[in-house]
């Protein structure tokens, strides 16, 4: 795992070879991650019940529509925090600082919000993203493929929902299908937010 800062964070996008800069790959901003193909769409997620089934929940949603071993990689970026009760929330930061630690890299919360894993930590990410799901924060997920241009992000909502960002049709339909089939009871997410992240122009973001 290497700990990045929100600027790292966001200088990986800006300074990336140009050939990623098409509607195949995502892309990033200070708003956070988007795609501009013109078939991407979005899915709206839930936390599942009972609470037992969050850390499954969270592994599938990590490789979802690959297999674990397709996994070479990924992208956790923290972008908002601090929204609700501080002294709950700092048992969250000091978790996220061991795990910086422990990675020998010792950085406060507050300055590492990004995190790069290697496509051997797959537990180390899960257990990562769990984080913001249990804490209320805003975050997005990232993951890279063996196989090739990756088809999803994730955000993550400190308002308790996960909105699950493909780039195609066909990804879209496998996904919900594969979603539905697992009770997780997607739902397409409301037209009037896709710009958040389905976009090919300016972009103010929505209060959401």
């Amino acid at each position: 795992m290497r700990v990045l800062s929100n600027s790292e964070v966001l200088k990986q996008f800006s300074e990336r070879n140009p050939i990623f800069d098409g509607p195949n790959y995502t892309q990033a901003d200070e708003c956070g991650l988007f795609f501009t193909h013109p078939e991407s769409s979005c899915i709206a997620l839930k936390y599942p019940e009972p609470l037992e089934r969050l850390p499954f929940f969270v592994r599938h949603l990590s490789t979802l529509g690959y297999e674990p071993w397709h996994f070479n990689g990924a992208l956790l970026w923290f972008t908002e925090y601090g929204v609700w009760n501080c002294a709950d929330e700092g048992i969250g930061y000091r978790i996220i600082e061991q795990m910086n630690r422990a990675a020998g890299q010792p950085s406060s919360f507050e300055a590492s919000l990004g995190h790069d894993f290697r496509g051997d930590e797959l537990n180390e990410t899960v257990g990562m993203l769990l984080q913001p799901i249990i804490f209320s924060w805003d975050a997005w997920y990232l993951p890279y493929w063996s196989s090739g241009t990756g088809e999803f992000f994730i955000h993550i909502s400190h308002d308790s929902h996960i909105v699950v960002v493909t780039k195609t049709k066909a990804f879209y339909d496998k996904v919900f299908a594969e979603l539905q089939q697992m009770n997780y009871d997607p739902e397409p997410f409301p037209d009037e937010w896709k710009g958040r992240f389905c976009r090919s122009a300016a972009f103010d973001p929505p209060k959401l």
